[in-house]
């Protein structure tokens, strides 16, 4: 069966204090625009590289938004962003934004080298031969901004946008609305903005909306902590969930979902006692007690969260390999966490409910009224995490933050 895929995920890189000046990694995925796969990108670029913070992206940079791509005067061989690393990176994502997949074009850098550039996305393929008007710049700069990712780090994105080679849509495999992306990087000065997705603190990922962007190119134009939400149209129905349509004046938005990210080490801790969970001494035996400890850097604290399936989740310990675990898988009041090689049971799975103010419910498949617990809220290091039926206290409260 041949199934439309109109939204893209993408990993991310930008991060540098010039608008677009750090290195980002090419892109390594190919877009699928309409296919039985997910349509994938890489968010690689860490700064909006290349642009500076004074300049447009076309005002300095051997880049005209008159001309095609593809043309001498489009983007200029060997000066501007073709003669240096980081504006090559520029170039790599502007690309891949700009032209769908099967197209590239070619260029020199400042010894004479070529350099081929892959189409992958394609909100703005007219550009590749003829000029990029209001509405290419703005499908171009959200969908540059939305790649930024401050740490440099490849992550899984899903993208929603009115732009026909993302369209509007949702997958389960990224359940957390991070943020929305708006803006013109092609003016002098830049104008780059971003507000907050209702789940902005939930599934946070290094580099991204919810943990810290320092360094980032946009910036929040209705007000620290703002939401999408109250400030930006939603899409037209039956799309309204999916994103928005138009923020601050700008009509072409990119909206990004997000997942907690498999190949990131998380450190879970306490609302109530500030201390995480800890396998009791680094063991890496079946059954080792897991337990709350401060905060101390070991492997012992560091956890991976991988979906199982749509809101279902493992946690693997990186240290020992193996999973959280209800001991026995017993469903009572007071039974142990501990950590166990992995089984594929109910009770090696988890479900996240948002607390509302960054903390989690963190409760077992195979008991879905119980919850992570600290017994009567216990401050002594070691204590044994339990399982206990879902009260609200404090001590049932979880943070879930990645560790870069």
């Amino acid at each position: 069966m041949f199934i439309r895929r109109k939204s893209s995920y993408l990993t991310l890189i930008f991060s540098s204090p010039a608008f677009f000046a750090a290195a980002c990694v090419p892109p390594d995925d190919v877009a699928v625009h309409e296919s039985e796969d997910d349509a994938q990108s890489t968010n690689g670029l860490s700064s909006v590289n290349g642009l500076s913070s004074v300049n447009g992206l076309s005002s300095v940079n051997g880049l005209s938004s008159v001309n095609g791509l593809s043309s001498v005067n489009g983007l200029a061989d060997g000066i501007g962003l073709m003669s240096s690393t980081s504006g090559r990176s520029t170039v790599t994502y502007l690309v891949r934004c700009a032209l769908p997949a099967g197209r590239s074009i070619t260029k020199r850098d400042q010894h004479g080298f070529p350099h081929t550039y892959a189409g992958q996305i394609g909100v703005a393929p007219q550009w590749e031969t003829g000029a990029c008007d209001t509405t290419c710049q703005e499908h171009i700069s959200a969908c540059m901004l939305a790649h930024v990712n401050t740490t440099g780090r490849k992550i899984r994105l899903w993208l929603d946008s009115d732009s026909s080679a993302l369209g509007w849509g949702r997958s389960t495999d990224f359940p957390y609305q991070e943020g929305s992306f708006f803006g013109n990087i092609f003016t002098s000065p830049p104008k780059a903005y971003f507000c907050n997705g209702k789940d902005f603190d939930q599934g946070a990922v290094p580099g991204r909306l919810g943990v810290g962007t320092s360094g980032a190119p946009f910036t929040n134009p209705f007000g620290n902590g703002a939401y999408c939400k109250d400030r930006c149209q939603a899409a037209d129905a039956p799309n309204g969930d999916d994103g928005y349509k138009s923020c601050n004046g700008f009509d072409h938005v990119v909206t990004v979902w997000r997942n907690f990210d498999p190949y990131t080490d998380y450190r879970v801790c306490s609302r109530a006692t500030g201390q995480c969970l800890d396998v009791d001494q680094a063991r890496t035996n079946d059954g080792a007690q897991v337990v709350q400890w401060p905060i101390n850097g070991g492997r012992n604290q560091r956890w991976r969260i991988k979906q199982a399936s749509p809101g279902r989740y493992t946690f693997m310990n990186v240290n020992s390999g193996k999973m959280l675990d209800v001991h026995g898988g017993w469903s009572g009041d007071g039974a142990n966490l501990v950590q166990w090689t992995a089984n594929g049971a109910l009770h090696q799975q988890w479900t996240f409910t948002p607390t509302g103010d960054g903390y989690y419910k963190f409760s077992p498949v195979s008991q879905l009224n119980g919850s992570l617990d600290v017994p009567n809220g216990s401050t002594t290091a070691g204590t044994r995490i339990q399982q206990w039926t879902w009260t609200g206290t404090p001590w049932q409260h979880w943070s879930i933050t990645p560790i870069n």
